[in-house]
C-alpha cells in the first residue's frame, strides 16, 4: 500500500516525500501494458495527487491517462481528462511554477497531433487544444519551430492542405536562420524531414531530393553527423528510386525496415516500406513484410495508424493482382491471416487461404471507411482524395519493362512452392532430425558440457540418396524462367542486384534438393557478400543457412559452426519466425 492512499496517508508526512512517492509509482504504471489495468492505476495516482492537493502532479497525470485513453480507444475518457486539465489550470492560474509549466507546455505540445489521429474527437475539440498548446508554448518559451510543427501536424490531420503548407513555409524560413549545430534537436536532417516529407507526399521528388542534399550540406558545413539517418530513409526510397538510384533506394529500404522493426514497431510504419515495394514491383518483398508483421493490425497504434497502413497494404495487393492477371497466371491465395478485431474500425479478418482479390477489397474497405470517417469530422474530402490517389499511384517504372522479371519470380516461386520450400526464407535440406535415429545407427554428435564432459546432442544426419531426376528437372526449369531475364537492361529504378539475389539465393536451395553441395558453396559464398552490399541481412541469413548445411553434408564441421555463429549476427526484427526456427535447429546440430 501506498504512503499517499487513503488508508496509508499519515497526517504531518512531508509533501515532497509524497510526490515523490507518487512519481515512482506513476514511472512503474507507464512501464506497463496499455490496457484497463493500466489506466485504473493511473485514476488511482490522479486521485490520490487531489486528495493531497498535488495540482501539478494530477495534471501530469491526467494527461497521461488522456493519452492512455486515446491509444485505447476510450475517447470519452481522453477528452473528460483533457477537459479537467484545461479547466484546472484556467481556474489556478498562479498555482503552477516556471518548472511545472514548462513541463505542462512540453507535454501539451504532444497532445493535439495525436488527437487529430482520432476521427471521433471533434475538431471544435483539436482548436481548444491547439490554443492552449500555442498559449502554454508561448508563455514558457518554447521555440516557434516546435509550435509550428505541432499545428503543421494538427492541420495535416484535419485535411487543411492550404493551412498545413503555410505553417510549413515559416517553418521554413526559420530554419533558413543559422544556427550553431551542438545537439541532435538541431540536426539539419531531423529539421528539414518535415519538408522533405511534404515533397514526397506531392510525388515532387527532385524537390525532396535536392531538401535531402541541402540538409547534408549543412551537416557538413557543421561537421554534424547525424545519430538517427535511418529516421530519413523511409521518406528517401522513393525520390532515389524515381532518380535511377535503385540499388541505394533499396539499401535505405533495408535500412529504415530494420529501423522501423526494431524501435517502434507500429502498423503505420511499415505503410512506406509497402509503398515503396508496389511502386517498384517488388512484389515478394512486400508480401513478406505484411506476413510477417499482419499480427500488428490487432493492435495499431491509432485510427491513422490502420489507415495508413491498410490503403498501403491494399495497393500492394492491388499491384500484386495486376501482375498475376497480366501473365494469364494462377493468382495465389493469402497464406498468412490478417486480423480485424481492432478497436477503431473492426472488419472480418482475413484467414490463409482467402483469395487476394477479397483480401485486396477488404483492406480497401476499411481504408476508404476510415478515410470518410476523418472527413466527416473535417468537414471535408482531403483524406478520401489522398487515399484514393494512393491506391492508384502509378509505379516508377512501366509493366513492360518488368514482365519478364515477375514471369520469372513467379514460376521460381511455383516451383519451390512445389518442393515445399518458400521464397522468403531457407528450407531444411537435411534429412529429418528425429529421437529414433540414434537408436538406428545412425552417428550422434557429442557436445562439451560445462563440466567439460561429453553430452549426446540430437542425432547427427547421415546423408541420404535423394531423387536426383526431381533435382535435375527443378534446376532445368529454374535456368529456363532465369535466362529470360535480361538483368542489364531492367530499369534503373529496381535494384538489379537484389533481384540477382533473390534468383541466385533459389537456385543454391535447389542444389540443396539435389546434394549438389560442392555447387553450393561454390555458388552460395559470394551471395553473403552481395547481401551485405545491398544491407540486407534477411538474404545473408538465409545464404547462411544452406551453406551451414552444405559445410555439415560435407563433413567440415568446424566451418558449419563458423557460420552457425556468423549467421546468428544476422537475426534482427525483420527475420521471420519460420527462419528463426530453422536456425535453432540448425543450432542442433553443431550441440
Amino acid at each position: 500500500m501506498s504512503i499517499f492512499e487513503t488508508q496509508g496517508f499519515l497526517s504531518g508526512v512531508d509533501p515532497e516525500l509524497l510526490a515523490a512517492q507518487i512519481r515512482t509509482e506513476l514511472l512503474e504504471t507507464l512501464g506497463e501494458p496499455l490496457g484497463a489495468a493500466r489506466l485504473a492505476h493511473l485514476q488511482d495516482l490522479a486521485n490520490s495527487a487531489r486528495k493531497h492537493s498535488l495540482g501539478d502532479l494530477e495534471i501530469s497525470i491526467r494527461l497521461e491517462i488522456g493519452w492512455d485513453g486515446l491509444d485505447s480507444g476510450n475517447t470519452e475518457l481522453a477528452l473528460s481528462n483533457l477537459a479537467w486539465v484545461l479547466d484546472y489550470i484556467a481556474h489556478h492560474p498562479d498555482e503552477l511554477d516556471e518548472e511545472q509549466r514548462l513541463n505542462i507546455a512540453t507535454q501539451m505540445l504532444q497532445v493535439p497531433p495525436l488527437a487529430v489521429r482520432h476521427p471521433r474527437v471533434d475538431a471544435s475539440c483539436i482548436e481548444s487544444l491547439v490554443f492552449w498548446m500555442e498559449f502554454f508554448a508561448s508563455k514558457t518559451g518554447i521555440d516557434l519551430h516546435s509550435r509550428l510543427s505541432s499545428r503543421h501536424q494538427v492541420e495535416l490531420g484535419l485535411g487543411r492542405r492550404l493551412a498545413a503548407g503555410e505553417a510549413l513555409d515559416v517553418m521554413s524560413r526559420l530554419e533558413e536562420i543559422p544556427r550553431q549545430v551542438t545537439g541532435e534537436v538541431d540536426c539539419p536532417l531531423h529539421h528539414f524531414r518535415s519538408r522533405i516529407a511534404w515533397a514526397v507526399n506531392a510525388v515532387d521528388y527532385p524537390r525532396a531530393l535536392s531538401l535531402y542534399r541541402e540538409a547534408l550540406g549543412r551537416c557538413s558545413t557543421a561537421s554534424w553527423q547525424c545519430s538517427h539517418p535511418e529516421d530519413i530513409d523511409p521518406l528517401l526510397m522513393l525520390p532515389q528510386a524515381w532518380a535511377g538510384q535503385g540499388d541505394v533506394a533499396w539499401r535505405a529500404h533495408e535500412r529504415s525496415y530494420r529501423h522501423q522493426s526494431e524501435s517502434s514497431q507500429y502498423l503505420g510504419d511499415i505503410a512506406s516500406q509497402l509503398r515503396f515495394c508496389a511502386a517498384t514491383w517488388s512484389l515478394d518483398e512486400g508480401l513478406e513484410i505484411l506476413h510477417t508483421h499482419a499480427h500488428w493490425f490487432a493492435n495499431p497504434e491509432d485510427p491513422w495508424d490502420l489507415l495508413v497502413a491498410a490503403r498501403a497494404a491494399a495497393a500492394l495487393l492491388r499491384r500484386a493482382l495486376q501482375a498475376y492477371r497480366n501473365l494469364d497466371t494462377t493468382v495465389p491465395e493469402l497464406d498468412f491471416a490478417i486480423p480485424g478485431n481492432n478497436p477503431w474500425f473492426a472488419f472480418e479478418s482475413l484467414q490463409p487461404g482467402v483469395s487476394l482479390a477479397t483480401a485486396q477489397a477488404r483492406l480497401e474497405r476499411v481504408a476508404r471507411g476510415l478515410a470518410l470517417a476523418f472527413d466527416a469530422r473535417n468537414g471535408n474530402n482531403t483524406i478520401s482524395v489522398r487515399t484514393a490517389a494512393l491506391l492508384n499511384q502509378t509505379p516508377l517504372c512501366s509493366w513492360q519493362s518488368v514482365r519478364s522479371l515477375l514471369r520469372a519470380h513467379f514460376t521460381v516461386a511455383a516451383l519451390l512452392g512445389e518442393h515445399g520450400f518458400h521464397h522468403g526464407w531457407a528450407a531444411w535440406l537435411l534429412p529429418a532430425l528425429d529421437e529414433g535415429a540414434a537408436a538406428e545407427g545412425h552417428v550422434t554428435h557429442g557436445s562439451l558440457r560445462s563440466d567439460g564432459g561429453v553430452a549426446l546432442s540430437r542425432p547427427v544426419p547421415g546423408f541420404s540418396l535423394l531423387d536426383f531426376m526431381r533435382s535435375h528437372s527443378a534446376l532445368t526449369r529454374f535456368h529456363q524462367a532465369v535466362s529470360e531475364v535480361n538483368f542489364v537492361s531492367l530499369p534503373r529504378e529496381i535494384s538489379a542486384d537484389h533481384h540477382w539475389l533473390l534468383f541466385e539465393t533459389s537456385h543454391v536451395a535447389l542444389l540443396g534438393l539435389g546434394g549438389h553441395w560442392d555447387e553450393m558453396l561454390d555458388c552460395g559464398l559470394p551471395l553473403v557478400d552481395l547481401a551485405e552490399s545491398l544491407d540486407s541481412r534477411r538474404q545473408s541469413l538465409r545464404v547462411a543457412c544452406y551453406l551451414i548445411q552444405a559445410y555439415w553434408q560435407l563433413g567440415r564441421l568446424g566451418e558449419a559452426r563458423q557460420w552457425l555463429i556468423r549467421a546468428d549476427d544476422f537475426v534482427d526484427a525483420t527475420t521471420p519466425a519460420e527462419l528463426r526456427m530453422l536456425l535453432e535447429e540448425l543450432a542442433l546440430l553443431a550441440g
